[in-house]
């Protein structure tokens, strides 16, 4: 591990289920957190994805513990490790499975 890679700070994503139906809480509470890079709504399981940037474990734990008090009634912390090469995935469309059109013979 180089020098450079001991002084990154900490990422992590960090998926929030909210007590309240309503975000708007919380939201004012992410604008106002030191440490918070995005957020996205999604659904499933949970209500928001948080990305984070902390300079280490020790402030990640205080930004989840207010994340607690700010609305989230859970949370689950994924930390990155590094970013994904992405250069040697390409996309490619799934195969279409064709349908064989049956002709019937007119008599």
């Amino acid at each position: 591990m180089t020098s450079q890679h001991l002084r990154d700070p900490l990422q992590a994503l960090v998926f929030v289920r909210l007590g309240d139906p309503s975000p708007v809480r919380f939201e004012r509470f992410l604008g106002g957190a030191a440490g918070i890079v995005a957020a996205w709504h999604i659904v499933g399981d949970v209500d928001l994805a948080v990305q984070v940037r902390c300079p280490d474990l020790a402030a990640l734990d205080r930004l989840l513990t207010a994340m607690r008090t700010g609305g989230a009634v859970a949370t689950s912390t994924h930390l990155v490790v590094r970013q994904a090469s992405l250069t040697s995935v390409s996309f490619q469309e799934p195969a279409v499975r064709r349908t064989r059109t049956v002709r019937r013979a007119v008599r």
